[in-house]
């Protein structure tokens, strides 16, 4: 076996260790952001806070779900990751479902870091919760890396199926 084909089979292998490991940890990772979730929902509307007691319940609960919806976004990012693992672990490095799905946790990365840094804090603020303070902290920064990496390799994967195509083409 060549030293190339004998790196190919060693990607494959990480790649399939990273998708178990990938399956294990997703579920913990729905976990550690739905269960808090949960009982926050659950604190504001049986046993509410003053601040909840006096936006009222309804108020309360949205509050709560826009601050946790930049951890759904970027959890989901995580999760879109999957299919590229999957993609890999068969041997298919440049492939169109493997571009696709870096495209779409990139998207989903950006629109994490968005309701971050501006919709959550501002609709919490507009429906009488904390103030509106701007604030920028390691996470947002963590993010835009996270952003501009996953979406930088698939422009690069869908460029390289682009020009396969183009090749295959032109034998054909």
């Amino acid at each position: 076996m060549s030293d190339v084909d004998s790196r190919v089979q060693k990607a494959r292998a990480q790649a399939g260790q990273m998708r178990v490991m990938g399956a294990v940890l997703i579920p913990m990772l729905v976990a550690a952001i739905g269960l808090p979730l949960i009982g926050e929902i659950y604190l504001v509307t049986f046993e509410p806070a003053p601040w909840a007691v006096e936006v009222g319940a309804p108020s309360a609960i949205v509050i709560k779900l826009l601050s946790y919806a930049p951890a759904i976004a970027a959890a989901a990012a995580v999760i879109m990751l999957q299919p590229v693992l999957v993609e890999y672990h068969e041997g298919r490095f440049v492939s169109a479902k493997a571009s696709a799905a870096f495209a779409s946790a990139g998207l989903s990365v950006l629109a994490a870091l968005n309701l971050k840094l501006l919709v959550s804090p501002l609709a919490i603020s507009l429906l009488g919760g904390n103030a509106f303070t701007w604030r920028f902290d390691p996470l947002d920064i963590t993010l835009m890396v996270f952003a501009a990496s996953v979406m930088m390799i698939g422009a690069a994967l869908e460029a390289a199926v682009a020009s396969l195509k183009a090749e295959n083409d032109q034998i054909v």
